[in-house]
């Protein structure tokens, strides 16, 4: 079978599926992946076949659309950003996604410009499979918030929030269908696949959210978070040893907390302030970030790169943004999370992990010492170690992931 990867975003965003575009690959499955120009060297370290996608996601993350607009406290202004998220680029993703359509029999997105993928996909006859990093789809299971409203008010506010996307979206989608020789799509793409059959894999834990594999069914399965092997890990970051020497500090004296925000623009004050208040606590902490901090003997400050799947099981506790990503890589070291969020899927994480009591989380700018107090209390340390015994582990997730995509042209 062929199957093409066209994956928009960070490295949070395509690491999960390049775990299972390389175990496709094992399998002698023809695959092929399309990334933004920042991510070319890592995805081709891979020895997968890669083309650029897209212009640089760093540009993107640094501009005013993710600094301003997605943390708008205005419903509709997050909304539009996220559009404009999916939209980046649109013009070389289209042109690149259709060349890949053109190659395959399946083609496969993570979350940005699915309903894209789609249309192509549609167009060529071939599969459309997405991935999905995090509850996107109506339900009355989960808060998309950090709180828990009650049951009708989280299936309205799912259901507001798809219908007002669909909306921000459908003059670029129906200017595409046109163009490709297809007719108006009938509403949100969530309720066009469902009524179609088609599957939408749920790339992560649903233990996470329990009752929400129930509530959906067979059509959206859930695989547990995905991993790329070891293998694969070291090849994404280009055989880097540098991990070593920021592991061995960890285990040189008591283990410390992790902070870090991925790819976010955070300020630097704010990184100062949580690492300075945990440093006050008596707590040894590695600062993952590019922001200059005080000397200090308890800290260790990392730029480059880092293995968190090496690392977080040699710490005490994580502060961070509450990616998907990096939310999955605590949750199998077993520690606590304190999420300081900024925006999209990041308070949805904060609430899940709140409500399995490995975890806390605010709004970035509010992250305070309630938040690192409960990060540190014994009961929470607890919780964390017993949320590992309900996790997928890595490889029967990627298995799940390759049966469900490759079922999909069945």
């Amino acid at each position: 079978m062929r199957v093409s990867f066209a994956l928009h975003g960070s490295r949070g965003d395509v690491q999960p599926a390049i775990a299972v575009a390389a175990e496709l690959a094992r399998h002698g499955h023809t695959v092929q992946l399309a990334v933004a120009h920042d991510l070319m060297p890592m995805a081709t370290r891979t020895g997968l076949p890669t083309r650029e996608l897209c212009p640089s996601t760093a540009d993107l993350l640094a501009g005013s659309i993710i600094k301003k607009q997605l943390r708008s406290p205005n419903p509709r202004t997050r909304l539009k950003a996220l559009r404009e998220v999916g939209a980046y680029g649109a013009h070389t993703s289209q042109r690149v996604m259709g060349d890949l359509a053109d190659e395959s029999d399946i083609l496969v997105t993570g979350l940005l410009a699915q309903e894209r993928a789609a249309t192509i996909a549609e167009s060529r006859g071939i599969a459309f499979v997405p991935l999905h990093y995090c509850p996107v789809r109506p339900n009355s299971t989960v808060s998309p918030t950090y709180r828990r409203p009650p049951t009708c008010v989280r299936r309205a506010l799912w259901s507001t929030v798809d219908r007002l996307y669909w909306l921000t979206s459908r003059t670029d989608d129906r200017r595409l269908r046109t163009e490709l020789g297809l007719p108006p799509a009938r509403g949100p793409l969530g309720g066009r696949l469902r009524a179609d059959g088609r599957p939408e894999i749920q790339v992560y834990e649903a233990a996470l959210f329990p009752g929400l594999s129930r509530e959906w069914g067979s059509q959206r399965p859930f695989t547990g978070f995905l991993l790329p092997d070891e293998r694969t890990r070291r090849l994404l970051d280009g055989n880097d040893s540098r991990t070593d020497g920021v592991v061995a500090w960890a285990e040189d004296g008591q283990p410390p907390v992790y902070v870090g925000f991925g790819s976010m623009q955070v300020a630097e004050e704010r990184v100062s302030g949580i690492v300075d208040s945990l440093v006050r606590r008596g707590r040894r902490v590695i600062a993952h970030t590019g922001h200059p901090l005080p000397e200090h003997d308890s800290v260790l400050r990392v730029t480059h790169g880092l293995d968190h799947e090496r690392l977080f099981p040699r710490c005490r506790a994580a502060v961070h943004h509450g990616g998907a990503g990096t939310t999955a890589a605590t949750a199998r070291a077993g520690i606590p999370s304190a999420i300081g969020w900024l925006s999209a899927d990041q308070p949805l994480w904060a609430g899940a992990l709140a409500r399995a009591g490995s975890g806390t989380g605010a709004p970035l700018a509010r992250l305070g010492e309630a938040q690192l107090d409960c990060l540190l209390d014994p009961a929470t340390q607890r919780a964390a170690h017993r949320l590992t015994a309900l996790l997928t582990p890595a490889e029967i997730a990627t298995q799940r992931a390759c049966s469900a995509i490759v079922g999909a042209t069945e």
